[in-house]
């Protein structure tokens, strides 16, 4: 490259001009955030002000692809722009190509002559172009971010005052690309950054410490979730603590306190009232950020939504305290049952020996009657903690429900309506028809003394379907069929806190002496072992609706109707082998079933029964076992009886009320099993009822 010399002070004064003036323009350009293609076009046209004939041209590099792009060429022909957008760089692409390729000026004096051009010679000479000088222009790091280029309309070598406004232009070119690529930059990551911020599940703020420091950011999630927008909330500094639950402040500010003194991070849980009263639960989690001179501390943070959290955690919760006391009831359940047993049957024997007369026929009855109530307590909490030996099956429940309005009438108070509406074709469920009945007249209890001043109790039923799953606060569900029944008051209704703890054993809000805390429960349990759920829509002053959910048969074909009453005659002649190993308990039964006629063989265990059966001669109608024993349970040993004897019925006992027992012991859906305690009466009448049946067993 040949450089002119000898330049006058007077040119070296109206070049120094030139490029102050060129300098302040295009900087001012940048300084507004011109687009980067007008502050290109604008620089072009300055440089080309100054040196008539100049054609200058600024291409930008696509470092990934490692071709040149258009950038600003507004003097140069559009075809000859058009062809060399997207020309690759390298050791012999033209004078950019080259230039962005090996990084330093390339000058090609003749474009006819030069081989730099042997492959564009024909695109630039068709448009007129000789002379091409191209400089690559430079990051402040060094990285190549393009070309600039002048071109002539005939051979020309560069002179002094070429190359100092093309090395000025090459600079501002620089600058220009730089800033507009770091801007862009910018723009995508804080795009990405508010993005990110905006999709999350959680409310993001910075914000000063303290009750009354200023917010300075807040995301939009916290119009949905508390109803607020952004603007409203960083407008009032207080909102914050204000809306916080009253009983969770405490918590809130102390978390602050510890952040301060230890530096570390800002951690606490609490609830908060929305707009519309909802209280949601938060988990805020915070960092303090570096200070700047004289300004407050301040904490950037995010606010997660735990409510749904809070609600499996409370229902996770409850369903452990149920797990507990079920496991408590079901351990003391066998023993209990078998004392109430006893209790029972004594009395029973003692009544029958009495005249009705006598001053101690009253005393048994109100033994008998506790010893009921006690064997009540018992199924109660068994029932709630899903551990009653239920007998389900499939049911029509309009019939039942209709009937049992008949009697919910004699219940409730004069002053209290009842209705029942019931979806015509309501489908059928498979429940225990008895524990149903119990659960729907407890609630109807419930309901007519949350109505002391009379009201309306309204009994639906009708048929749903759900395609997603069904979560609330005291039950899930899965998609599916159901049937779900409504029982809706119009009574005093209750408060959150006790909706909270309706099915807690025990939490009853009635005076002493009034409930005993386990008939929700009950329902609960009753609901849940039949695989269903439960909902509760209730606010003070506006009644209560409770909605079990029971899913519907697949089959219709095994609907259950009300089986003909059992004979009431109890005396026999068969033969009974008794299997029990509570002592008390063979006893009064052998001495029961042989006032009846029955003969009867006792045996305390499996073994002793079988050596019974193995050596006797009569025919033993019925074996009247338990369940679990030890050595050999009951189900084993009625298997090993029935290859001794095939038409011996079966009959088992059971004191243990786990609902798994049919499953756990190898017992059939079709097994008949008396649960403990029953009354004497009650294991003749079934007795009886077994010994006259032709159903194999």
């Amino acid at each position: 490259m040949s450089t002119a010399v000898g330049v006058s002070r007077g040119d070296q004064q109206k070049t120094s001009e030139a490029l102050s003036l060129l300098d302040k323009a295009v900087l001012e350009m940048i300084m507004a955030q011109q687009p980067l293609a007008r502050v290109l076009e604008s620089l072009c046209l300055k440089i080309e002000e100054r040196s008539p004939g100049l054609l200058c041209s600024i291409l930008l590099l696509d470092s990934q692809n490692g071709t040149l792009h258009h950038g600003a060429g507004p003097s140069l022909p559009t075809a000859y722009l058009d062809a060399i957008n997207g020309a690759p760089i390298g050791p012999q692409v033209g004078s950019c190509g080259t230039a962005a390729y090996r990084r330093q000026p390339v000058v090609v004096v003749d474009i006819a002559n030069d081989p730099l051009w042997a492959d564009y010679r024909d695109l630039a000479l068709t448009h007129g172009l000789r002379a091409c000088w191209s400089t690559p222009i430079s990051s402040h790091n060094g990285t190549v971010l393009g070309t600039f280029a002048c071109y002539y309309r005939e051979p020309r070598t560069p002179d002094s005052h070429n190359l100092t406004l093309i090395d000025r232009a090459t600079h501002l070119a620089g600058i220009a690309v730089e800033y507009h690529r770091s801007k862009t930059e910018l723009q995508a990551v804080e795009r990405r950054y508010r993005t990110l911020v905006e999709s999350l599940p959680a409310i993001t703020y910075v914000a000063e410490v303290g009750v009354e420091g200023r917010w300075h950011f807040v995301s939009p999630q916290i119009e949905p979730m508390l109803g607020f927008s952004p603007q409203e909330w960083m407008a009032d500094p207080p909102i914050w603590i204000s809306r916080i639950h009253v009983e969770d402040r405490e918590i809130a500010l102390a978390a602050e306190q510890r952040a301060q003194e230890t530096g570390g991070l800002y951690k606490a849980e609490y609830r908060m009232y929305a707009r519309d009263g909802r209280v949601l639960w938060f988990r805020d989690e915070a960092t303090p950020l570096e200070l700047t001179a004289g300004s407050r501390p301040q904490m950037q943070g995010v606010m997660y939504d735990i409510t749904e959290y809070k609600r499996l955690e409370d229902q996770l919760r409850q369903a452990q305290k149920m797990e507990a006391i079920g496991q408590l009831a079901g351990g003391i359940a066998h023993d209990f049952n078998n004392l109430l047993m006893i209790i029972e049957a004594h009395i029973d024997r003692i009544r029958e020996r009495l005249a009705p007369t006598d001053s101690l026929y009253a005393d048994a009855g109100e033994v008998h009657d506790a010893a009921v109530r006690a064997a009540a307590l018992t199924r109660q909490l068994l029932a709630f903690s899903r551990k009653q030996l239920l007998q389900p099956r499939a049911l029509d429940l309009t019939p039942v429900l209709n009937e049992l309005g008949k009697m919910l009438t004699r219940v409730l108070a004069e002053n209290i309506e009842l209705r029942i509406d019931l979806q015509p074709g309501l489908a059928t469920v498979k429940v225990d028809q008895s524990q149903l009945e119990q659960a729907i007249l407890n609630l109807a209890v419930n309901a007519r003394d949350a109505m002391p001043q009379g009201g309306t109790l309204t009994i639906q039923g009708q048929n749903v379907h759900f395609d997603e799953a069904q979560v609330g606060r005291h039950s899930s569900l899965p998609p599916g069929d159901y049937v779900v029944l409504s029982i809706t008051d119009t009574g005093t209704g209750m408060d959150g806190d006790t909706e909270a703890r309706l099915f807690e054993p025990f939490f009853t809000t009635k005076p002493p002496g009034k409930g005993t805390g386990l008939g929700l429960p009950t329902v609960y349990g009753v609901v849940q072992q039949s695989e269903g759920g439960i909902s509760v829509e209730t606010e003070p002053g506006r009644g209560t609706t409770f909605k079990i959910f029971l899913p519907r048969c697949a089959d219709d074909a095994s609907l259950t109707h009300t089986p003909p009453s059992a004979s009431t005659e109890m005396k026999g002649d068969e033969t009974i082998l008794l299997v029990e190993d509570q002592e008390a308990i063979r006893e009064v039964t052998v001495e029961y079933l042989g006032r009846l006629g029955y003969e009867v063989l006792a045996a305390p265990d499996g073994e002793a029964a079988l050596k019974i059966v193995e050596t006797q001669t009569k025919t033993i109608g019925l074996l009247v076992t338990d369940v679990v024993m030890p050595n050999m349970g009951g189900p084993e040993l009625a298997a090993r009886i029935n290859q001794i004897s095939p038409h011996t019925k079966v009959l088992f006992m059971s004191g243990y009320p786990d609902r798994a027992l049919r499953q756990n012991e190898g017992l059939g859906e079709d097994a008949e099993i008396l649960q403990k305690p029953f009354s004497l009466k009650k294991l003749a009448s079934k007795a009886r009822s077994l010994l006259d049946s032709s159903t194999p067993q």
